[in-house]
Protein backbone atom coordinates (compact mmCIF):
# COMPACT_ATOMS: atom_id res chain seq x y z
CA UNK A 1 0.00 0.00 0.00
CA UNK A 2 1.40 3.34 -1.00
CA UNK A 3 0.96 6.65 0.78
CA UNK A 4 1.17 10.23 -0.46
CA UNK A 5 1.55 13.58 1.25
CA UNK A 6 2.80 15.83 -1.52
CA UNK A 7 4.55 18.92 -0.21
CA UNK A 8 5.69 21.66 -2.56
CA UNK A 9 4.58 21.25 -6.18
CA UNK A 10 6.25 23.54 -8.74
CA UNK A 11 5.20 24.07 -12.36
CA UNK A 12 7.92 23.88 -15.02
CA UNK A 13 8.02 23.67 -18.82
CA UNK A 14 8.72 20.21 -20.26
CA UNK A 15 11.95 19.94 -22.25
CA UNK A 16 10.77 16.83 -24.11
CA UNK A 17 7.92 14.42 -23.46
CA UNK A 18 7.55 13.58 -19.75
CA UNK A 19 5.78 10.56 -18.35
CA UNK A 20 3.88 10.56 -15.07
CA UNK A 21 5.54 9.65 -11.78
CA UNK A 22 9.05 9.90 -13.23
CA UNK A 23 12.18 11.67 -11.99
CA UNK A 24 13.18 14.94 -13.63
CA UNK A 25 16.33 17.02 -13.89
CA UNK A 26 17.09 20.47 -15.27
CA UNK A 27 16.30 21.10 -18.94
CA UNK A 28 18.16 23.40 -21.30
CA UNK A 29 15.96 26.50 -20.98
CA UNK A 30 14.83 28.72 -18.15
CA UNK A 31 12.46 26.87 -15.77
CA UNK A 32 12.50 23.71 -17.91
CA UNK A 33 12.86 20.10 -16.85
CA UNK A 34 13.53 16.89 -18.72
CA UNK A 35 13.10 13.28 -17.73
CA UNK A 36 16.14 12.06 -15.80
CA UNK A 37 18.12 9.35 -17.57
CA UNK A 38 21.14 8.74 -15.33
CA UNK A 39 21.99 8.36 -11.65
CA UNK A 40 24.39 11.29 -12.06
CA UNK A 41 21.63 13.74 -13.11
CA UNK A 42 20.86 16.59 -10.70
CA UNK A 43 17.45 15.31 -9.60
CA UNK A 44 14.82 17.98 -8.89
CA UNK A 45 11.69 15.99 -8.13
CA UNK A 46 9.01 13.67 -9.48
CA UNK A 47 6.28 14.46 -11.98
CA UNK A 48 2.69 14.09 -10.84
CA UNK A 49 0.67 11.23 -12.30
CA UNK A 50 0.04 13.46 -15.33
CA UNK A 51 3.08 13.84 -17.57
CA UNK A 52 3.42 16.44 -20.32
CA UNK A 53 4.05 16.89 -24.01
CA UNK A 54 7.16 18.75 -25.16
CA UNK A 55 6.95 22.47 -24.23
CA UNK A 56 3.86 21.83 -22.09
CA UNK A 57 3.45 22.72 -18.45
CA UNK A 58 4.28 19.98 -15.99
CA UNK A 59 3.81 19.86 -12.22
CA UNK A 60 6.80 18.51 -10.31
CA UNK A 61 6.63 17.42 -6.68
CA UNK A 62 9.81 18.70 -5.02
CA UNK A 63 9.12 17.92 -1.35
CA UNK A 64 7.03 15.64 0.81
CA UNK A 65 6.02 12.02 0.35
CA UNK A 66 4.98 10.93 -3.12
CA UNK A 67 5.03 8.01 -5.52
CA UNK A 68 7.35 7.12 -8.38
CA UNK A 69 7.61 4.17 -10.73
CA UNK A 70 10.10 1.58 -9.46
CA UNK A 71 12.75 0.60 -11.98
CA UNK A 72 14.06 -2.24 -9.85
CA UNK A 73 13.42 -4.04 -6.59
CA UNK A 74 13.34 -1.50 -3.73
CA UNK A 75 13.70 -2.10 0.00
CA UNK A 76 12.26 0.36 2.50
CA UNK A 77 14.91 2.61 3.99
CA UNK A 78 17.25 2.56 0.99
CA UNK A 79 18.34 5.74 -0.77
CA UNK A 80 17.11 6.13 -4.33
CA UNK A 81 18.32 7.56 -7.63
CA UNK A 82 17.28 7.42 -11.30
CA UNK A 83 17.73 4.79 -13.99
CA UNK A 84 17.85 5.52 -17.73
CA UNK A 85 14.03 5.77 -17.90
CA UNK A 86 13.49 8.19 -15.01
CA UNK A 87 12.34 5.40 -12.70
CA UNK A 88 13.60 5.07 -9.13
CA UNK A 89 16.27 2.49 -8.33
CA UNK A 90 18.52 1.86 -5.35
CA UNK A 91 21.58 4.14 -5.33
CA UNK A 92 24.76 2.06 -5.35
CA UNK A 93 27.59 4.45 -6.24
CA UNK A 94 29.07 7.30 -4.21
CA UNK A 95 28.57 9.66 -7.18
CA UNK A 96 24.84 8.85 -7.56
CA UNK A 97 22.52 11.83 -7.05
CA UNK A 98 19.79 11.05 -4.53
CA UNK A 99 16.07 11.77 -4.91
CA UNK A 100 14.95 10.34 -1.57
CA UNK A 101 14.33 7.34 0.64
CA UNK A 102 12.06 4.34 -0.06
CA UNK A 103 9.25 4.14 2.50
CA UNK A 104 8.14 0.68 1.41
CA UNK A 105 9.33 -2.38 -0.45
CA UNK A 106 8.48 -2.38 -4.17
CA UNK A 107 9.00 -4.44 -7.32
CA UNK A 108 9.68 -3.30 -10.88
CA UNK A 109 6.74 -1.28 -12.20
CA UNK A 110 5.15 -0.66 -8.79
CA UNK A 111 4.29 2.83 -7.61
CA UNK A 112 6.61 3.19 -4.62
CA UNK A 113 6.20 5.66 -1.76
CA UNK A 114 9.22 7.94 -1.43
CA UNK A 115 10.25 10.57 1.09
CA UNK A 116 11.84 13.24 -1.10
CA UNK A 117 15.29 14.26 0.16
CA UNK A 118 17.37 15.44 -2.79
CA UNK A 119 21.12 15.26 -2.59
Amino acid sequence: MSIRNDGLIKTFIADGVLQGRRLVTFGTGRMTVRQANAASDALIGITTQIGSENNGRVDVIVSGITEAVAGGTLSKGTVLTSNSEGKVITATQAADRIIGIALEDAEVGDYAAILLAQG
